[in-house]
């Protein structure tokens, strides 16, 4: 919709200027007279000074002197003769109208001159009534911190109010959409947290609406009227904070961190241009750092350009709109600089005039459109990538829940038999965990086999080696030639086998475990164990408890370890309790009172599942707040 109205507009500029005489262009009425110092005073001018108006004369570009138009009107008519004069300038910092025989001016404005709203025009509008037969002249004198690029009209009262007209419609309506545009641009951050969305709508703030609502005068108009220091500085502001921005929406929305990491690691060469041009705009404020700043941002807008264009080649699809949405403002921003910088001359002056406002919103219009598909584009891929990252770790939950199964299928139940009883308890920190607890009843020997493990680190890879040690401890206990064995010689060849499997299963890792196998005669009570460089064993014998010491070196660190081994005589209603280091790190209780809480549960006469759930109450981990993996035995002895 936009677009139309911008092209019925620049239509029906071209077609005004040629089927009706207002309004009409004014440099055939105008003469030029620059003042290189600006010192110059109104009654110290002379004609002398004066060239006639050219295109050329009247495009004094960025400068620090003053321009000085005179205006000579005749009226040779018997009636009254209702003109106004238009000095077309996108920015003006202070005019002011003189006559002759008054040394104060008849008229003044600009952005250094607070904004009155009955008599003030976005334009200086100069009103150059002349009585019948008459004839009149005006001095205006010019300065700014902007181009000085004047386009000079001639209109009668109906020609003014309709351009006024058109132009508010057209300005009205682009803001109205890019406001739309920013509101949607923040509902779908704030909806989705994509941050390229967040970008996009900064620069909608700071160049679609900021820059030109400033550049065009309405900020000075409606929002600041009365900030004059403000007023005159706040387009060069807006100009760099739409750099800012501009350098983010790239970086973020061609992803060049990824794409491009070599160029992403110098972007902050423009930041750092445009964060010094807003600390000199209140210290050093003035038509050349202007120049400067306009001249640099047209050179980034050919380089930004640039890296979309490579990108698109190289078949990263959001490049290809992101490159057409800054073609536009490019084409049109490189005619407006040129223009303003008296480079180029275009000798219609309705085209003149067009390529400062219609063409350049028609652009930005454009930019807009493309960016919003650019950013769309990008963001389909995003979730797209996000919905593969997200059935990827569907599968790997489940992966996780059938390892979880299997490892816990790897932890016997409690069991009571004849002459003991047993009661375990596992529960890894994640889904799945380094340790691993398991017996074996030799009915045959009357023998009975305890052993716990502990690998190093957490996850799937301590639950893979925890896994061989289960495969590797149950495949030599049932075997017959070693079942036989006496119980010492089972110990040192079970617990040397499984270091062999240790180092043999993770030779290039950090892994290590520890581990502690005991054996119990269930005819004569003969308790052998081996300690691998495990917790303590913990013995409890008519309510008084026993730490058992003797460790070893841990499995997988060599392949000759040296174990802690010894044996005692068991007794009827002797408890045994083995553990990993988890039960006590992760308990509520620090760690000494933890260990005193559990030997005095242990002491208890109740029943094992009894004393299990005081275990589980008293040091019991809470999963959410679980460092480590927490396992523990318990196997007491009939009586």
């Amino acid at each position: 919709m936009l677009k139309r109205l911008i092209l019925l507009a620049l239509m029906l500029r071209a077609s005004l200027a040629i089927a009706t005489p207002y309004p009409q262009t004014a440099e055939h009425f105008l003469s030029v007279w620059e003042d290189q110092d600006g010192q110059t005073k109104f009654e110290e001018l002379t004609d002398t000074y004066f060239l006639p108006a050219t295109p050329d004369r009247l495009n004094a570009g960025y400068t620090s002197s003053v321009i000085w138009l005179r205006l000579d009107l005749k009226n040779p008519g018997d009636t009254q003769l209702e003109r106004f004069f238009e000095m077309e300038l996108d920015t003006i910092s202070l005019f002011e109208v003189f006559v002759p025989g008054q040394a104060q001016p008849i008229q003044a404005g600009g952005q250094k001159r607070a904004w009155n709203a009955a008599g003030q025009h976005r334009h200086p509008v100069v009103n150059v009534t002349l009585p019948p037969n008459s004839e009149g002249t005006w001095y205006i004198r010019l300065e700014n911190n902007y181009s000085l690029c004047i386009i000079a009209w001639l209109h009668n009262l109906e020609s003014l109010a309709a351009k006024e007209a058109r132009e508010y419609i057209v300005f009205g309506t682009y803001t109205g959409l890019m406001g739309f545009a920013l509101i949607v641009a923040l509902y779908v951050f704030f909806s989705t947290r994509h941050h390229t969305f967040l970008h996009f709508a900064t620069v909608l703030l700071t160049y679609h609406l900021g820059f030109q609502l400033t550049n065009f005068g309405f900020t000075w108009m409606y929002i600041w009227p009365e900030a004059t220091t403000w007023a005159d500085r706040a387009t060069f502001i807006m100009i760099e904070l739409a750099g800012i921005a501009g350098i983010f929406l790239l970086r973020n929305s061609l992803e060049l961190a990824r794409t491009l990491p070599r160029l992403n690691r110098w972007l902050w060469i423009p930041l750092v241009k445009s964060v010094g041009g807003l600390v000199l705009c209140f210290f050093a404020f003035s038509p050349e750092l202007v120049s400067f700043s306009v001249q640099t941002t047209g050179i980034l807008l050919l380089f930004y350009y640039g890296v979309g264009i490579y990108l698109w080649c190289k078949g990263y699809t959001p490049a290809k709109y992101y490159s057409l949405a800054w073609l536009t403002v490019i084409l049109c921003n490189v005619l407006s600089i040129l223009q303003a910088t008296d480079l180029v001359r275009f000798d219609q002056t309705w085209f003149r005039s067009a390529v400062r406002f219609e063409l350049i919103l028609l652009a930005c219009a454009f930019q807009a459109g493309f960016l919003a598909v650019a950013i769309g584009n990008q963001f389909q891929k995003v979730q797209k990538d996000r919905e593969v990252e997200r059935l990827a770790r569907r599968r790997l939950e489940k992966n996780l829940d059938d390892a979880h199964i299997v490892q816990d299928a790897f932890i016997p139940h409690d069991l009571k038999g004849q002459r003991f009883e047993i009661v375990t308890s596992h529960h890894p920190s994640a889904r799945i965990g380094g340790d691993w607890l398991g017996y074996h009843h030799d009915t045959t020997h009357k023998r009975l086999l305890l052993a716990i493990c502990d690998v190093t680190g957490h996850g799937l890879p301590a639950a893979l080696l925890s896994g061989a040690i289960h495969g590797a401890f149950h495949g030599l206990a049932r075997a017959e030639t070693v079942d036989a064995l006496p119980a010492p010689e089972l110990l040192a060849m079970l617990m040397q086998r499984i270091n062999e499997v240790v180092c043999m299963t993770a030779p290039n890792t950090s892994l290590l475990a520890t581990m502690l196998i005991l054996v119990i005669d269930l005819e004569t009570g003969r308790m052998d164990y081996l300690n691998a460089g495990h917790t303590p064993l913990v013995l409890v014998r008519a309510n008084r408890p026993a730490y058992i010491l003797e460790g070893g070196s841990p499995l997988g660190l060599k392949t000759e370890p040296s174990f802690g081994m010894g044996h005692y005589q068991g007794q009827p209603g002797d408890t045994l309790f083995l553990y990993t280091d988890g039960l006590l790190e992760n308990a509520r209780t620090s760690r000494r009172l933890q260990l005193h809480h559990l030997t005095r549960l242990l002491s208890s006469h109740d029943p094992l599942s009894t004393i299990q759930k005081r275990i589980e109450h008293v040091a019991g981990p809470e999963v959410a707040t679980m460092e480590d993996d927490c396992s523990y035995l318990i196997c007491r002895l009939a009586a």
